[in-house]
Order: structure tokens, then C-alpha cells, then sequence
């Protein structure tokens, strides 16, 4: 019975070390393999974190200098940008504000040019309207008067005549004049009564025109408002009135080609 409860009790005790053994084995394989797991699982969750903040801290730094060479890269293509745009503006600008201040200043000038043009053309127009105006009434005037004149001058002639002839001389009453340049003279001595055919006696009995004993009484004939004396008060069909030579060229008429020559 010892013998059974000895060898019992060594079975016991080999089982009991190997039991302790083995957890001692078992401890350190799982210690092992605990370790193992937990460094992974370390590693990973290091490595994660690691990498989050890592990246974080990266994606800032790189988000700062890109921007910073972002920024200074896009100020110089603004600087160019605004050379161009501001060559291109000026252009177009200078352009639209041209045709603009040429179409203002074409207005103004025009109307400004129109109202100095239409003062100093009306007092030169006037000037010389005035001038022709008057050079032109003058003559008119100068003529009608010279017509009118005339005929109050030869009526005034004709009543004086009429007067003269009517007269008494030495006491005696005068003759009426003759109607005849053919009267002979009663006592030998030339009849002092003027023809009124316009010849005068010559000296040998023959016939004198008025225009060869004084060519500037020579009757002539003349209009109101014309530039010419005739021979012939038929010559051209107008209104005539009788003038002598002298009075003509007075007035500055010259002979007329048709009748006088």
C-alpha cells in the first residue's frame, strides 16, 4: 500500500512539476506571443498615429509654402495681367475718348464757327449790300432826277421863251416869232426871230445846222433811266425827251452805236 501511495505521490509530483512546467512554458509562449501581438498591434497603432500626425503636420507645412509660392508665382502673373490689361484699356480708351471729344469739339467748333461766321457775314453782307445798294439807287435816283429835272427845266425854258418873245423892245410890241425859217427880212437886215426848223442863216443866203454853229446845243434825245443820247427820238421805241448834247455828256451818257454812230 505504501508502495502504491509512493509511486501515487511521485506520479502526483512529476505531474505537478510537469504541470509546472508547462505553465511556465505556456507563461513564456504566450508571454511571447503576447508581445508579439502587442508589438504589432503597437506598431500599427504607432505607426497610424504617427502617420496621421505626421501627415497633418506636413499638409500644413507643404500648404504653407505652396501657398507662399502660389501667392508670389500669381502676383507676378497679376503684375503681367495688369500690363496687359492696362496697354489694352489704354488703347481702347484712348480710342473711345478721341472720337468722343472729336465728335464735342466738331459740334462746338461748328457752332461756334457758324455763329462767327454768320455776324461777320451779315456786317460784311450788309457793308457791302449798302455800298451796291447805294451806288445802284444813286444812279437810279441821279437818273429819274435828270429826267424829272429835265422836263422842269424845259418847260421853264419853253414858259421863258414864250415870255421873251412876248416882250415889248424899244416901245414897240414884239413880233410873235415865225413859225418859218423862210422869212425874209423887210428892210434889208436879217430877221432877228430864231428859226424853229433849227437851221440858221449863213452869211452867202445858205442853210446852217444848229450842230455845226454850236455842236454842244445839239438836241438830243434821252429815257428816264438809259445810258445813251440819240440822234433819232424813234430809235429804239422808248419814252424820249429832249436834251442837248452838253446836258447829256454831262450826265455821262455816251452816244448810242445805232443812231449816232
Amino acid at each position: 500500500m505504501k508502495g502504491k501511495w509512493t509511486l501515487r505521490g511521485l506520479s502526483v509530483l512529476l505531474a505537478a512539476a510537469l504541470a509546472a512546467g508547462g505553465y511556465v512554458a505556456g507563461q513564456r509562449s504566450g508571454e511571447n506571443r503576447g508581445a508579439v501581438s502587442g508589438y504589432e498591434s503597437g506598431y500599427t497603432e504607432g505607426s497610424a498615429a504617427g502617420y496621421a500626425s505626421g501627415q497633418k503636420e506636413g499638409y500644413a507645412q507643404g500648404h504653407d509654402a505652396g501657398y507662399s509660392e502660389g501667392h508670389d508665382a500669381g502676383a507676378r502673373e497679376s503684375g503681367a495681367a495688369y500690363d496687359a490689361g492696362y496697354s489694352a484699356g489704354y488703347a481702347d480708351g484712348e480710342a473711345s475718348g478721341r472720337d468722343k471729344g472729336y465728335s464735342d469739339g466738331e459740334a462746338s467748333g461748328h457752332e461756334k464757327g457758324y455763329q462767327e461766321g454768320k455776324a461777320d457775314g451779315a456786317a460784311s453782307g450788309y457793308a457791302d449790300g449798302e455800298a451796291a445798294g447805294y451806288r445802284q439807287g444813286y444812279q437810279a435816283g441821279y437818273e429819274e432826277g435828270g429826267g424829272i429835272g429835265y422836263d422842269n427845266g424845259y418847260k421853264a425854258g419853253q414858259a421863258a421863251a414864250t415870255l421873251s418873245r412876248s416882250a415889248p423892245t424899244s416901245g414897240n410890241a414884239a413880233s410873235s416869232a415865225p413859225t418859218s425859217s423862210s422869212s425874209a427880212p423887210t428892210s434889208g437886215n436879217a430877221a432877228s426871230s430864231a428859226p424853229t426848223s433849227g437851221a440858221a442863216a449863213n452869211s452867202d443866203g445858205g442853210a446852217k445846222s444848229a450842230s455845226a454853229t454850236a455842236p454842244n446845243g445839239r438836241t438830243v434825245y434821252v429815257t428816264k433811266t438809259g445810258k445813251r443820247y440819240h440822234y433819232d427820238n424813234h430809235c429804239n421805241g422808248g419814252t424820249y425827251y429832249e436834251s442837248t448834247l452838253a446836258e447829256a455828256q454831262a450826265l455821262g451818257l455816251t452816244p448810242c452805236q445805232k443812231c449816232v454812230g
